[in-house]
């Protein structure tokens, strides 16, 4: 990367004190986007007792993350062509708009439709207030930015169905949506009041990427749909998985191609030159694939093999967040006093692997408590791997390409959560379904494991002793084979953190740009 020479630091926010208004409006930008999906699954029994149409029930989830997929890269780039605090506003106000129609559908169509363009709005919201902390912080600075986010992940996580529950139950189910809404205003008034963060002026004007950004959506809309009917709703040779395979490949070479000439690409691939980049793409894929074993397939393993409640499930993770978001204090005041981080990454993919390989030991007879504390060293290492994660983007990327890089950072998340949930949930069922087949026979195998790999915990009561015991034990089958598969991911991830440079982190915010010529 060509060496800059730095100006002095000024203000980018006008105030120091304002600038704690525009930190408070991100990170209820952030909240906003973590907390949504965990209320709207616990409320969608009585969306459909209300609206009707529960074959398309799947769709209300389905639409939302397509939308947050598809948009995520773009929201990126248009930050760093225009004004970073216009988009994200834009972005705030494009998903409480979102909002309140999901509240007001008066049926199951118009309810998809709205949460699409709510998933549009909080595409930009995470990627938006990510970039806005990048500009307002210099490096050492952010990363309190990042374990306050990681305690906001453990607030979503742990309390989003207890609060999507107590919504439903005392109000209704469209409370769920307009809950949106007292968060949002108050993440505009600390956006408007506390940012201002001027783009550097262009001597050409701007051309927006059309044809790569098409390119792009039909990519990650076809690879989302992919991940999430392949092997469930439809088989993996079926003519319409088959059929969104090939228009994957051809959309993702019509992009390359696209992108390395147009002027001004909406995937900058100078990006990827520098190495640390790429590996932080690698590091946050696999974040997200041992985030979603963790918390998609530990509360199956309490619910479905210990007989746990949902509710009670869920404050069974405790651990897990407790220990990211200790390391993610611990390790943020480490990188201010030092300005290392290198090491952190490396441990993250040591804990993950270790952390896995704990889980192997869990059977259908642990005592839960015990098996909670497993989440320990996977907090640790998740913790480790999404805060420096974000760190190392920051320290790779020209000011010019913060939004781009935060967009691909998030991008990579993304995919990595949809593929990772796909695969798991092959390997999940696949041992659910040969485990019963082996203890109970196929009649029996098929009965249980048709439809759905979940049993509420009352329905567990009610099965005789051997069939309860042949479900626990396929159970904690499935979750084994998706511990290795994490613990591979792990692996990759040690792999990966150990070939990262220490870059020292410099504060470039108001260095001047790169004459554009030159790259």
């Amino acid at each position: 990367m060509p060496e800059t020479t730095a100006t002095p630091p000024q203000s980018t926010t006008g105030h120091p004190r304002l600038a704690k208004f525009g930190i408070a409006g991100a990170l209820f930008g952030m909240f906003l986007g973590m907390l949504d999906s965990y209320i709207v699954a616990t409320a969608l029994p009585s969306i459909v007792g209300d609206l009707g149409g529960l074959a398309s029930m799947a769709w209300v989830i389905t639409s939302y993350a397509l939308a947050i997929a598809a948009s995520t890269q773009v929201w990126g780039k248009l930050s760093d062509l225009f004004n970073r605090k216009i988009m994200f506003v834009l972005s705030v106000v494009v998903f409480l708009v979102g909002s309140v129609l999901c509240g007001l559908a008066q049926n199951m169509a118009e309810l998809i439709a709205f949460r699409a363009l709510q998933g549009i709005g909080a595409g930009g919201l995470l990627v938006g207030a990510l970039a806005m902390v990048q500009v307002l912080l210099p490096p050492k600075e952010s990363t309190k930015v990042s374990s306050w986010s990681g305690l906001l992940m453990g607030v979503a996580l742990i309390g989003g169905p207890l609060i999507g529950g107590v919504i439903t139950d005392a109000w209704s189910w469209r409370w769920c949506f307009y809950v949106n809404v007292p968060f949002g205003i108050l993440c505009l008034i600390g956006t408007v009041v506390g940012v201002n963060v001027p783009m550097p002026p262009r001597k050409e004007k701007v051309r927006i990427d059309y044809l790569g950004t098409i390119l792009l959506i039909a990519a990650v809309v076809s690879l989302t749909l992919i991940t999430s009917w392949a092997g469930t709703r439809y088989s993996w040779g079926s003519a319409l998985i088959i059929g969104l395979c090939a228009v994957m490949v051809f959309a993702l070479a019509a992009f390359v191609y696209v992108e390395r000439r147009v002027p001004e690409p909406i995937v900058p691939f100078r990006m990827f030159g520098t190495r640390n980049f790429a590996l932080a793409q690698v590091l946050g894929f696999t974040f997200n694939v041992t985030m979603v074993a963790t918390v998609n397939f530990l509360p199956l393993y309490f619910q479905n093999a210990r007989g746990i409640r949902p509710s009670v499930s869920g404050f069974l993770l405790i651990p897990l967040m407790a220990g990211m978001v200790l390391v993610m204090t611990r390790s943020s005041a480490y990188i201010r006093r030092t300005g290392r981080y290198r090491i952190l990454p490396i441990i993250g993919g040591v804990s993950i692997t270790v952390g896995m390989l704990m889980v192997l030991f869990l059977g259908p007879e642990t005592n839960p408590v015990v098996a909670s504390l497993v989440g320990i060293p996977l907090g640790i290492g998740l913790g480790c791997l999404i805060q420096n994660t974000i760190l190392i983007i920051r320290a790779s990327v020209e000011p010019r390409d913060i939004g781009a890089g935060m967009g691909m950072g998030s991008l990579t998340r993304t995919l990595g959560g949809g593929i990772g949930a796909a695969i798991f949930g092959t390997l999940y069922f696949g041992a659910l379904s040969s485990t019963l087949t082996g203890e109970l026979g196929s009649e029996t195998s098929t009965l249980l494991a048709s439809g759905s790999t979940r049993l509420e915990p009352e329905q567990l009561d009610t099965l005789a002793a051997p069939v309860r015991e042949a479900w626990s034990a396929a159970v904690t089958n499935g979750l084994h084979l998706v511990a290795i598969g994490s613990a591979i991911a792990g692996l990759i991830a040690l792999i990966s953190a150990y070939f990262v440079r220490e870059v020292p982190l410099v504060d470039r915010r108001h260095m001047a740009p790169p004459d554009p010529k030159s790259s």
